[in-house]
Order: structure tokens, then sequence, then C-alpha cells
């Protein structure tokens, strides 16, 4: 087994490095990991058989069913043992801290591989490094978050010598940034400030209460990852944005969103830089070319028309450990620049996202509250 999927992680990592690969090209592939997880992944195969679906009957990547997020706290999705991975990423359990979404991986070869490869173009089109504040505790204090490791990996490979956490193990050092950044408006030197939405937020509340803003040097930028409930008040992105460009004096089109999720491998970003979006608070976001997002009806499990609003099912080949198809509570529209992240879902298609994960658990056997 492990020789088969050294053989499809090879072909992923090619595929990652060939930007211009087609739809079929994709297409082969997403069938080829779907026949390699729909025999180790034995949770996800009663899945599969539940609903009749194969890897001799499916055609196209559309075909293969994708896996409620849910389901990651209920069963252990991963074609090999426990004992056989080497990295566990869990959710923070906001909602819930007993049942904990989790996502093993073999290795993380192809995570760090589609963490770099895609951040550079949609982060860093116009700079090879740049001095980073990332606002986030350290992977060595998270050592199962996957956005601890994320920003390690962006720190590591893409900061300046001089880039820094601005979190202790105790709390997020508000006043140490407050000063880095006042050396930074004195020196002209780029920055990017980069972290979760709650540490932005936390950040805004204190320069209030203190009356500061500041003018951060032409070509900074912020890049935040969603991710404010339970730890601090919310804001609709727009506002977000905006508060965050009056803050900084930065324009709109270099306040970035990072949208991804632990039961993910890969990550989607506002197209800003992209495809050069200027003034645009709700921009549309891009998917790398090893991934792809459809937007579905709940009730009738099929494809939605460009501009149609529906439920955000991603594919995404970097997964390749535990499930191809991830199946969101995220509503949104695609459009054929990407697509628009609309929020949570709620009435009839929560309903029907929660359907589906009765429908998964009931293939195996077991219950919401059972949890392994």
């Amino acid at each position: 087994m492990l020789q088969s999927y050294e053989r499809v992680k090879k072909r992923i990592q090619e595929f990652m490095n060939q930007p211009n690969s087609n739809e079929e090209d994709f297409n082969r592939l997403a069938l080829d990991v779907f026949q390699f997880q729909y025999e180790h992944n034995q949770p996800y195969r009663k899945f599969c058989r539940k609903r009749r679906v194969s890897p001799r009957n499916v055609k196209h990547f559309t075909d293969i069913p994708p896996v409620p997020i849910d389901a990651f706290k209920f069963t252990t999705l991963s074609c090999h043992s426990i004992d056989e991975t080497e990295a566990l990423f869990m959710t923070s359990g906001t909602t819930n801290p007993e049942k904990r979404g989790k996502n093993y991986h073999r290795d993380l070869d192809i995570y760090d591989l589609s963490m770099k490869a895609f951040f550079k173009p949609a982060i860093l089109p116009d700079t090879e490094k740049i001095r980073m504040f990332v606002l986030f505790p350290e992977e060595e204090i998270l050592p199962h978050s996957s956005l601890a490791h994320y920003l390690h990996i962006a720190k590591q490979n893409f900061g300046t010598t001089d880039s820094m956490y601005v979190f202790s193990e105790e709390e997020f050092q508000v006043d140490l940034l407050i000063e880095k950044l006042r050396e930074a408006e004195k020196k002209e030197e780029p920055i990017l400030l980069i972290g979760a939405t709650f540490s932005f937020i936390h950040l805004l509340d204190v320069c209030r209460e203190k009356d500061l803003d500041f003018k951060l040097p032409v070509k900074s930028r912020l890049m935040d990852t969603g991710g404010s409930k339970g730890r601090a008040r919310e804001l609709d992105p727009t506002q977000f944005k905006a508060e965050m460009s009056r803050l900084f004096s930065l324009p709109l089109n270099m306040c970035l969103n990072m949208y991804g999720m632990t039961e993910l491998s890969s990550q989607m970003y506002d197209a800003n830089l992209l495809i050069n979006i200027k003034d645009d608070a709700n921009p549309v976001k891009q998917t790398p070319h090893w991934v792809r997002t459809v937007v579905i009806d709940i009730e009738q499990m099929d494809k939605k028309p460009l501009g149609e609003k529906g439920i955000i099912v991603h594919y995404d080949l970097a997964n390749v450990n535990s499930v191809l198809g991830i199946l969101t509570e995220d509503v949104g529209i695609q459009t054929e620049e990407g697509f628009y992240l609309l929020g949570r879902a709620e009435g009839a298609e929560a309903k029907g996202c929660s359907l589906v994960v009765e429908q998964f658990l009931a293939s195996s056997n077991q219950k919401r509250g059972d949890v392994k």
C-alpha cells in the first residue's frame, strides 16, 4: 500500500508543478486519487457503496461523493493507520470542544508544497521576501493546528530574517506589535501582517481605545485567515477590510483573506493580486490549479449554474490521505473567475448539510454521539 501511496503522491506533486495542466489532466488524476482512497479508506468506501458509487462507474470528478466536514469529527478518515501518519491537524472545537474534526496526514510533503506554490502568486507576486509579523501562536504551542503550521511555512520560506511572531505562550503581544509598526513606518520598509482574524480585531479594539492609527510603507499588506467566532467580536468581512484599510492606511486590494479549513490541504485566496483587482471589499476567491470548487444544490446534490447560490464543495488533490471531495457548510456563488463566499449555511441549506452527515454516519453504523 505504501508503494501505491508513493505513486499517487508523486503524480500529485508533478501535477502541482505544472500550472498549465488542463481539465482532462485534472480529471484523470482525480479519478486515480479516488481509486486510491476508495481502496484504503474504509469509512469512505462504505459511504461510497451506500451511494452505489465506485471507481468503476465514476467518469468525472464531480461524480465522486464529497464528504461533509462534520464527518471528520465522528470517524477516522485516513488511508493509513494512525500510527503511520506524520501529522494530525484538528479543528479548534469552538462550537463543541469535545468534538473536534481530525485530518491525518501520512506526511506533509504535499501539504507544504501546496502552501508554498500558491501563497507566492496570491500574496507576494511582487517580491521574493517580506518582513512578516505573525499574529498567531507558534507551531510548537499549537502542534495540531493546521494554521500554525501554515504560518510557520510562510515565515520560514517568505519572511525576511527579522520577521517575528507577536504571540507569547500566554498572550498576544499587542504593545510589542505597535512598537514594531512604528519602527516600520520610520524605516519605510514594507511589511506583511499575517494571522487569524480575531487577532486583527483585538488589535483594532486596542488601537481605538488608544486613538492610534498607522501609515504603513508602500507595498505593505495584510492577510487574515478567517476565524473570530468565540474569540472576538465578529465583523462582516467587508467591514473588517474597511477597518483594516483605515487603521493601516492600506489600499483595499492589499487587505487579503485566505480561505482554508483543517479538512483541506490547500488554501484559496482573494484574487486581488492574482487578477489585479483594485478596490473591491468582497473580491472573488481563486483556487490553485490542483483544486476545483463546485457550487451545488444540497437537496439534489448536483452542480448549480454559474451565478446561482448553493453549497460549496472543494475537490482538493492535495488531500491525498483522507478524501478528495469536501462538502462544506459554506454558501457561495461560482463565476468564471472563481467563487464568492457568502457565509455559513442557514435554514434549508443547513438542514441539507446535516442530512448528508446523517447519511455518512449511517453508512459507518455510527451516531452523532460517537466520537472516534
